[in-house]
């Protein structure tokens, strides 16, 4: 009986044992549910945060565009400040001159001497003095070159003494071309060729080409031209 009397009286109350893993259960949930609402707060908050910075460079730019002045703010203000920047120069009236400009106005101005365009560029032949002119006239075969070779004369100088007679226009028998020669030598008693050569000193080929010989030979009372001994 005492024994009986000993475990009822160490028995444990049972609704005590049962009672206890519900609060601890209990307290456990409301553990879990204030930290997940912390937790949401806390997630809550950092989206508003992010919100916020993404739109303030939107705002801001905006309002910088806002703030920004308009291109004819800007030139007015550049006006001003070249306006203010610039020194007032005093620029003269139209019409007032300097009286430097006035004196060099006055002075009569020196008029350049008109080149004579009449003149020919091409150079003056002189024609050769002393001597004769002779008048020849155009044989058969002949050219107003060749006529020059034969008196021993240049082409200018004939073209120069004969100025209306075309090259190409000669004709035979008709044309008259002046030439100018050393002397007519009238053929003596004893003048052969050599001696009438040493007296005028002009080589005998000369003479003989002048005077269309082939030979050296010269009749009494002929008449010799006489060309000059260097062409002229």
């Amino acid at each position: 009986m005492q024994f009986e009397d000993r475990e009822q009286r160490n028995e444990r109350p049972k609704e005590a044992s049962r009672n206890l893993p519900m609060a601890v259960l209990l307290v456990l949930v409301s553990i879990i549910c204030a930290l997940l609402y912390i937790g949401w707060k806390y997630m809550s908050d950092d989206t508003s945060t992010a919100d916020e910075l993404t739109t303030a460079p939107a705002d801001s730019v905006a309002n910088a565009i806002k703030t920004q002045p308009t291109e004819e703010e800007t030139i007015a203000g550049q006006e001003e400040v070249s306006s203010d920047a610039l020194p007032d120069v005093a620029m003269p009236k139209v019409g007032e001159k300097k009286d430097e400009t006035a004196k060099t106005d006055n002075k009569p101005k020196e008029e350049k001497p008109k080149e004579d365009k009449s003149k020919d560029d091409k150079p003056k032949i002189e024609i050769p003095t002393g001597g004769e002119t002779y008048t020849h006239t155009v044989s058969e075969g002949e050219t107003f070159f060749g006529i020059a070779n034969r008196f021993n004369v240049k082409k200018e100088t004939l073209k120069a003494m004969n100025p209306n007679i075309e090259e190409s226009g000669i004709k035979v028998g008709v044309t008259k071309l002046k030439v100018r020669i050393k002397a007519i030598h009238t053929v003596g008693p004893g003048d052969i060729l050599r001696v009438v050569g040493k007296k005028y000193n002009v080589s005998v080929p000369l003479i003989m080409q002048a005077n269309k010989k082939t030979k050296n030979f010269a009749e009494r009372g002929e008449k010799l031209i006489i060309p000059y001994a260097q062409k002229e």
